[in-house]
């Protein structure tokens, strides 16, 4: 099976009562919009996405009278970030961002992929965090403009004494 467009989120198809297959990703996996995936029943699937258009948890990728093929994520090893107050908000968000990290929004905290420097930065402001296995399905982060990522240089200049 081919699949060139999403068809929808899953929550849209609630009462239709259909039997769902799943095909589970991680957040590297979310990004890609060409790949070959097997969902749970064994079917293999190539996806190619219009460019612009991604995959996302609930993202319906074929749907029939009796089934629909589904995206889900797989937990994974994250960092959940509590900021308290919003210097703690500040200095970590600005940490996240300043190592071009990946980070994923919700209500009550900041996840992101574990990395053990942002754990140790973690530590040295003082933010409550927690090291455990979560789904990375919150907001993300970084934004796009005009459908380019946005990307700088960083130039450091060292002086010599």
């Amino acid at each position: 099976m081919i699949v060139e467009k999403i068809i929808g989120d899953a929550r849209d198809f609630q009462g239709e009562d259909l039997k769902i297959d799943k095909v589970y990703l991680d957040y590297l996996g979310m990004g890609k919009p060409h790949q070959k995936l097997t969902a749970e029943s064994g079917e293999k699937i190539a996806i190619s996405l219009d460019h612009g258009e991604h995959l996302f948890c609930g993202a319906v990728l074929y749907k029939d009278s009796e089934r629909m093929i589904v995206v889900d994520m797989l937990p994974e090893d994250v960092l959940e970030i509590r900021p308290e107050g919003n210097r703690q908000w500040a200095k970590t968000a600005f940490n996240i961002g300043n190592m071009h990290h990946p980070a994923y929004l919700y209500d009550d905290c900041i996840r992101i992929p574990y990395d053990g420097i942002l754990e140790n930065l973690m530590k040295s402001i003082g933010v409550a965090y927690t090291r455990c296995e979560r789904k990375l399905d919150g907001e993300k982060a970084a934004q796009t403009v005009g459908n380019h990522q946005h990307h700088h240089h960083h130039h450091h200049h060292h002086n010599e004494e």
